[in-house]
């Protein structure tokens, strides 16, 4: 975020006082440093069933894969210190932290008001994961039971800033990924 603010010259957050603007980061850090890496443990726990879901592959490729990331992510946790935690005390900073983007968001059409800023391209990114990317997990799962207007501010994002997503994502007839390879989900098969 940082490197594109430079490179382009852009302040997502220059309608915002600077109390605001301190509100907003300390969301987005709270997102992005917290909640972030407990969506990787419940992806990366117990049941891989919901990433399975979205990782291309099958057989031996599929067990390496999650294989080498479940290793990978316990390393990361155990260093940022949330893996040190049980997985109960987890899953309780998760609620903890979506109940309070959930209350402070609350009716309002952009995270700080009337139009977007910094802060809302760090939610919808971690909202786009949970709703597209995780599911069947308790985030997912939590989120669309309990907390209704981040399903409906992701929509929100999304219509404003994405009009073109079910082409442009996995939920196209044909995802091309970032290596060229072509996924043709109506097949089943993949092609290069």
């Amino acid at each position: 975020m940082e490197y594109l603010k430079e490179e382009r010259g852009i302040n997502l957050n220059s309608h915002l006082t600077e109390s605001q603007t301190a509100v907003a980061r300390a969301f987005q850090k709270m997102t992005e440093e917290n909640l972030y890496w407990t969506m990787c443990l419940e992806m990366f726990g117990e049941d891989t069933t919901a990433v399975e879901s979205v990782i291309p592959y099958r057989g031996v490729k599929l067990w390496f894969t999650l294989w080498f990331l479940r290793r990978v992510i316990q390393k990361e946790t155990w260093g940022h210190g949330i893996g040190r935690h049980t997985p109960d005390e987890v899953w309780s900073i998760a609620v903890g932290d979506m109940t309070a983007i959930s209350d402070f968001l609350g009716e309002k059409k952009f995270f700080m008001g009337d139009e977007p800023c910094e802060v809302d391209c760090a939610m919808f990114g971690m909202l786009t994961m949970i709703i597209c990317n995780m599911p069947t997990s308790k985030h997912e799962r939590f989120l669309k039971d309990n907390l209704q207007n981040l399903e409906a501010y992701f929509e929100r994002m999304k219509a404003r800033f994405w009009p073109d997503w079910d082409q442009l994502t996995l939920k196209g007839d044909n995802y091309v990924n970032d290596h060229g390879k072509l996924y043709n989900f109506d097949h089943g098969d993949s092609t290069t």
